[in-house]
């Protein structure tokens, strides 16, 4: 019994599934279901462009499959008829079997008296889970304090008419009553310190300053739990959408524009404020050799030339945050590039694709860029903001509740102010609200790093949103209101990583990588398996040059799966190494 990862393109982008070979297929379908939010029997999977979905059995074991080896890449499309929920009504949930001290099943009557014993004495009962006797206790008893937060839960916070991260006179002693409760239930835990049973199930995660985007859009369901259907939506549950901030010339109320114009063609004025929910909550570094090469190099220039590049990795599920998003980082391209002190300009690649090809065989893809810094003025400068939200509208997708959101990341690598010895990493992401009013041109070049400036009407029928802060209309504000802080750190365990090498040259530099580098590469990691000594992002890059691109991605594909790389192969790359 052996664990296969399969890789999956699918609307959403690249994501890993990992399935024992002696599983079903359906059990893979459902997982591949979990992960997409979308039904199994609406999934549709092909394997190298062909349909699987009606040809393997559902209970046919993985390893029984053909082809369906480690590391093998699907792609998931879903039959949008099959993947339509039609609405549901609301069942109320069975009510809980209550028995009496004397064993007998309690009637109607007594388990109202047993409920004011409840809520009066803070006493428990029996439910149907329980096996003790009457008088002990266990985390399945009826307490008084989860009653009442139920309670709450039906008749208070369903009258809430506010957004998320709002307060009114409904939800506020709830959400203080539900914070006791968690502690006033982590003293009925019967298990040790490493356990988690229902009353502390939410123990140890983040308390973080944004949300993660999908529980933002579970906390902005859950103000309407029982108003319609799980199914349904209504303004107080659609997930946010790209606001257009031009102005509307196609409406269908009046003469064309500029003939007529109404209050709905106005683009809408914006309320500066932070964005409380973010699509990344936390980044993992496993590059980190690569990532201290980087900062060497920048810091033998005397930090006079900025450098830059393109991070590659994957993404993956975050138990710390409630329904939260890992980005993990194994990679950098650097492009070509001509660094000054305060500024990068891309020259001219024609490698960018390769890059990208080398990257997808590899099971990653292009999850943001990095860049160094020796300012310390701002967090993001106003050029360098425009800029990450540029990049964010590139590489959106669609999200399964079907809006475009982005998780492109802007890392910074700055030196310390009280320590110029020493630069450490930071993480940002442009609000979804920034990054569509540069997407729809309203900023322009202010020559400030710590003022984002609104540009001039081009003629009197150029009409622009207005901007609000403290109640005043203004034009020039800070960066910081679209910047959203994401969490991040290192892990130097690189069992878990797809690339374990680090040390071959890296591209684009002012030393070139040579033969003899190839060659000397080769000779220092012969012992290790054919998988591993190829495992370097750079040495790939430099292989792509000498060698046709599709040898290259077959090599990529061999590393992914972690299988040994054939004979074939393995020669071409000696011929060019040794000359022979």
């Amino acid at each position: 019994m052996s664990e296969i990862i399969v890789m999956i393109r699918s609307e959403i982008g690249m994501s890993r599934v990992s399935i024992l070979s002696n599983q079903s297929f359906q059990e893979f379908v459902n997982k591949v279901g979990q992960i997409i939010n979308k039904p199994p029997e609406a999934l549709i999977l092909s394997l190298e462009g062909v349909n699987i979905s009606s040809k393997i059995s559902p209970n046919q074991q993985i390893k029984m499959i053909p082809n369906f080896q480690n590391g093998i890449f699907i792609q998931v499309n879903v039959d949008q008829k099959k993947g339509y929920k039609k609405p549901q009504q609301i069942q109320t949930p069975e009510q809980p079997k209550v028995y009496m001290a004397n064993g007998q099943l309690a009637n109607d009557q007594q388990i109202q008296q047993v409920n004011h014993k409840i809520h009066e004495n803070k006493d428990h009962a029996l439910s149907q889970f329980c096996q003790h006797g009457p008088q002990a206790k266990c985390i399945n008893c009826l307490s008084s304090t989860s009653t009442k937060v139920e309670q709450k839960e039906k008749t208070e916070v369903n009258k809430c008419k506010h957004g998320e991260g709002g307060r009114c006179l409904n939800c506020a002693p709830y959400e203080q009553e539900k914070q006791n409760t968690k502690t006033v239930n982590k003293i009925l835990c019967q298990h040790g310190p490493n356990g988690k049973c229902p009353h502390c199930i939410d123990e140890g995660q983040i308390e973080a300053k944004h949300v993660s985007f999908d529980q933002f859009l579970h906390d902005m369901k859950f103000k309407c739990r029982g108003q319609h259907p799980d199914n349904g939506r209504c303004n107080n549950c659609l997930p946010p959408t790209m606001i257009s901030y031009k102005l509307k010339k196609d409406c269908k109320n009046h003469a064309p524009y500029p003939k007529a114009m109404c209050n709905n063609c106005l683009p809408p004025s914006i309320l500066l404020k932070r964005q409380v929910y973010r699509h990344v909550d936390y980044v993992e570094f496993l590059n980190i050799p690569e990532m201290s090469n980087l900062v060497q190099y920048w810091t033998s220039k005397g930090k006079t030339e900025q450098r830059m590049g393109f991070l590659y990795g994957y993404y993956a599920a975050d138990p710390n945050y409630q329904n939260g998003v890992r980005a993990i980082v194994e990679a950098i391209y650097e492009p070509p590039q001509k660094g000054t002190f305060g500024h990068v300009d891309l020259l001219q690649d024609p490698a960018q694709s390769h890059a990208d090809e080398i990257a997808t065989s590899l099971g990653m893809e292009k999850i943001g860029w990095i860049f160094t810094n020796v300012n310390h003025d701002c967090f993001l400068s106003s050029e360098e903001l425009r800029q990450a939200a540029q990049y964010q509208q590139i590489y959106s997708i669609k999200h399964p509740e079907g809006c475009l959101v982005s998780k492109f990341l802007t890392v910074v690598l700055r030196t310390k102010k009280d320590s110029p010895d020493e630069v450490v990493p930071e993480v940002y992401m442009v609000s979804d609200q920034g990054q569509q009013l540069e997407n729809d041109g309203i900023f322009q070049n202010s020559g400030r790093r710590k003022v984002l400036q609104v540009r001039d009407a081009k003629n009197e029928l150029d009409v622009l949103p207005s901007f609000v802060y403290n109640g005043k209309s203004v034009k020039e504000f800070e960066p910081d209101f679209f910047i959203v802080n994401v969490a991040h750190g290192y892990n130097p365990n690189s069992n878990y990583s797809i690339l374990k090498l680090y040390d071959f040259p890296v591209e684009n530099r002012s030393a070139v990588a040579k033969q003899q580098d190839l060659k000397t590469f080769l000779h220092k990691h012969q012992k290790k398996p054919s998988h591993n000594r190829f495992a370097d992002f750079h040495l790939l890059l430099y292989l792509s040059k000498l060698i046709d691109i599709h040898s290259v991605v077959n090599i990529a594909q061999f590393i992914g799966s972690e299988c040994e790389v054939p004979n074939e192969l393995l020669d071409i790359v000696k011929m060019y190494a040794t000359g022979v």
